[in-house]
């Protein structure tokens, strides 16, 4: 399983992806709020 966390603000959202053993598919990367 994959799982995508997200950290909600107000100006920006930082997200990262990581599978069900823990391991980074993808290094944090943040989308704007705009």
């Amino acid at each position: 399983m994959v799982y995508l966390g997200i950290d909600v603000a107000k100006d920006k959202h930082d997200c990262y992806i990581v599978n069900s053993d823990g391991e980074i598919l993808a290094n944090v990367f943040t989308i704007p709020n705009d």
